[in-house]
């Protein structure tokens, strides 16, 4: 342990939230540095509030302390109120557990959640005294990995990041842990480890192996690889073994109040719903279960250990999860009488509120979250979203029947296909959804409506789609703040600044690293904090970089037109994101296809057999239960056909 704790103690209490930064929570794993062979450190690029909320975070660290000789510490970004003090008294940024500079580990991993953090890696690294780019960091430095969404689009951070892991931690973390401690066992220098890792995982992105080429106008050409064993093209980690994979079950307590304080249980992952929007429900596929026994008993686990008084079931698609029902009636039995409340997020009200008495019984009722993401029926069926405002309508009345008392709403603007009227929809929808609740009681219900821009993000069938111009979103803000809503609904946008940055930067290549560090040295930090966040920096950044991005931003993508995460396979194969996005311009729905059909995304087939053999086993098994657990049938005549 070194004296950084003792330095910073002089001016905790000059900070404002002192808790971020000491430590010392239960379960917090701390392991003495000169007893283990590698020594990596996790950082969520923000500040320890909203870091310790990310329950992947907490998967990892477990995971990788799980082996005896390999040390594991977390880092958050400091807020800029600790950080002057740092820079005033010569401090680098340092782990929690020990206290140890960043830059002494031998390998630091960041979580790129989204693109607006990006700003904050640099922030992160120029605390810690580490050179922003790989090519300026020798042997003394650590091996700088990143996995997270960012890491299936990575080329505007290729020139930090040593290598990227995009897929599934779970998968890839264990075997980067094992081979690098292996090579530093082998005293290899860096650049040899790097080759090794493309030598033996085809998850591994080096991007210093790789060089993008142009054409003469400057559009993408391809990726040539500066070394043979370097993968064409790289397959993100699946985790096939989901169900048996082990949930922490004594997870880090934070010291202080953070953004999500409750147990969090990940039920299922992967969707196949086909929303043509959403990145997750591409690259996370196929959809891997838990069996309600699995999660009822880490519950119970984690419940004991930390005493939280609500339990989040979470996934992409909770609705679709084979065993709800039965799942939601074993946790009301058990966590009912706790006075421990369940959240299931990602709910179909039409299919779940209305069908379910252990769900209605089992959640707590204070508000309700929808994402019907546009608010009229023609447009849904462009993004696949086979919701109707029928079904809105009905499902809310029940909701409000059962005793829900405030509804969230989630739109996006500025969709493929979007008219004034459909903005308009927005409006009225939220109006009607407040006016239901005066059928089953006195007055409106309150209606918080957030509206986000919508951004055509990598590896989705939009991904091919202009997005809206600031002026344009501001036009349909102002196109909704006039429609007359009544004080009981209330709007919130999304800053429509913030989401041009994140879609240039959730579309771009190389070239946009001088502009991510122009921004930075600008001022630019915390840019996914409104208060923070500074478009007229932005603008200068892109100005000094000398680059334009609103035409390729703003523009439809040509059929066959490279893009530059083209290199990085996640599963749905080009030709269907294509042929979906053709589907989306007449608005022809595709079928969800788990345990229905196959749609031949492109997604492993021998991934899929896997886990609909799983599925059937799983259901195999609890008819088997359920027949045994059966009464006696009463003694009839034998000769009875019934």
């Amino acid at each position: 342990m070194n004296n950084i704790k003792l330095e910073i103690r002089r001016f905790l209490n000059e900070v404002a939230v002192p808790g971020r930064y000491v430590g010392g929570e239960k379960n917090s794993i701390i392991k003495d540095p000169g007893s283990v062979s590698y020594r990596m450190a996790l950082c969520y690029p923000d500040v320890y509030e909203i870091g310790m909320s990310h329950s992947g975070l907490s998967v990892l660290y477990h995971l990788a302390n799980a082996y005896e000789d390999v040390l594991c510490e977390r880092c958050f970004a400091p807020w800029p109120d600790m950080a002057k003090r740092m820079k005033d008294n010569d401090i680098p940024l340092f782990s929690l557990e020990t206290a140890s500079a960043l830059k002494t580990f031998d390998m630091v991993g960041f979580s790129l959640q989204h693109e607006l953090l990006y700003t904050n890696v640099l922030y992160m690294l120029g605390l810690a005294g580490i050179p922003f780019t790989s090519a300026d960091r020798g042997d003394d430095y650590p091996i700088i990995a990143a996995g997270g969404f960012g890491a299936h689009a990575p080329e505007p951070m290729a020139d930090v990041v040593d290598i990227f892991l995009p897929g599934d931690g779970e998968v890839t973390l264990p075997q980067v842990i094992d081979l690098f401690k292996q090579c530093k066992a082998d005293g290899l220098p860096k650049k040899e480890m790097l080759k090794e890792a493309v030598k033996k995982m085809t998850f591994a992105y080096v991007p210093s192996f790789y060089r993008p080429e142009h054409d003469e106008n400057g559009s993408l050409s391809g990726m040539t690889r500066l070394l043979d064993e370097a993968p064409r093209t790289i397959r993100p980690g699946v985790l096939e073994g989901f169900e048996q994979f082990p949930i922490p079950a004594a997870p880090v307590q934070p010291g202080i109040r953070c953004v999500h304080d409750r147990i969090t249980l990940e039920i299922m992952r992967g969707c196949t719903r086909g929303c043509r929007f959403c990145q997750a429900g591409m690259i996370k596929r196929p959809v891997r279960t838990r069996s309600p026994e699995t999660l009822l008993k880490a519950a119970g686990k984690v419940y004991a250990d930390t005493g939280y008084d609500e339990i989040s079931l979470c996934s992409l698609s909770s609705s679709d999860y084979p065993h709800l029902e039965r799942m939601m009636n074993l946790f009301n039995d058990k966590f009912a009488p706790l006075k421990v409340g369940l959240s299931l997020p990602s709910l179909r009200v039409r299919d779940n509120l209305k069908e379910i008495p252990g769900l209605a019984a089992a959640v707590r009722k204070a508000g309700i979250t929808l994402a019907p993401e546009a608010a009229t029926d023609r447009l849904r069926k462009k993004i696949n979203k086979n919701t109707t405002n029928e079904d809105l309508e009905q499902g809310v009345l029940n909701a409000y029947k059962l005793g829900w008392r405030r509804v969230k709403l989630y739109f996006m603007i500025g969709l493929p296909g979007e008219t004034e009227k459909d903005v308009l929809a927005i409006a009225h929808m939220a109006k009607r959804i407040s006016m239901l609740r005066k059928r089953v009681s006195q007055g409106p219900a309150h209606v918080n409506v957030s509206v986000s821009t919508f951004v055509p993000k990598a590896h989705t069938p939009f991904q091919w789609c202009p997005m809206s111009s600031k002026e344009e979103i501001k036009e349909k803000h102002g196109i909704l703040l006039g429609a007359g809503l009544p004080k009981h609904v209330r709007l919130r946008f999304h800053d429509a600044s913030m989401s041009f940055v994140e879609g240039v930067l959730a579309r771009g290549g190389r070239d946009l690293y001088p502009v991510i560090e122009a921004a930075f040295k600008n001022g630019c930090c915390f840019d996914a904090w409104k208060d923070h966040f500074s478009e007229a920096l932005w603008d200068k950044a892109f100005e000094e970089a000398g680059i334009d991005p609103k035409p390729d931003l703003h523009r439809e993508r040509m059929p066959k037109e490279l893009f530059p995460w083209d290199h990085i396979d996640p599963g749905p194969s080009r030709n269907f994101l294509r042929n979906e996005y053709t589907r989306s311009q007449t608005g022809e729905a595709t079928p969800f296809c788990l345990g229905r059909q196959c749609n031949n995304c492109g997604v492993d087939p021998v991934l899929c057999e896997i886990q609909e053999e799983k599925r059937r086993q799983q259901s195999a098994a609890l008819h088997e239960k359920r027949m045994c657990a059966a009464p006696s049938a009463p003694q009839t005549d034998p000769r009875r056909m019934d």
